[in-house]
């Protein structure tokens, strides 16, 4: 518990000049080629949504998701009950769910 807020922090003492977080969310934010750049994805595809995320809620994956799918993709989605930090809100959930995710794929 904390370690995203004591790694955010040492992110942002890195380098005082600029803030880091602030560029790289306005990079996030102005980026808008997801859905052109997916058709160039040769793999499946695992959307790994966090029912609770408030930076990045699950009908903002929609898009992305439908272009994935209107370009033949193999498309898995799976819904964890956590916010944008799913790897340490639900370390478990998030392992097993790309688990089977692999598993799926390697049997096939």
């Amino acid at each position: 518990y904390g370690a995203g807020m004591a790694l955010g922090r040492k992110v942002l003492r890195s380098n005082p000049q600029v803030n880091v977080f602030h560029r790289g969310f306005v990079a996030c934010d102005s980026y808008s080629h997801g859905e052109q750049a997916i058709a160039a994805v040769q793999c499946p595809v695992l959307f790994a949504l966090g029912t609770q995320d408030q930076m990045t809620a699950p009908k903002a994956a929609q898009g992305l998701i439908q272009a994935a799918r209107s370009a033949d993709k193999d498309v898995q989605i799976v819904h964890l009950p956590v916010g944008h930090h799913q790897m340490t809100e639900a370390p478990d959930a998030t392992l097993f769910a790309i688990r089977d995710f692999l598993a799926r794929r390697i049997s096939a």
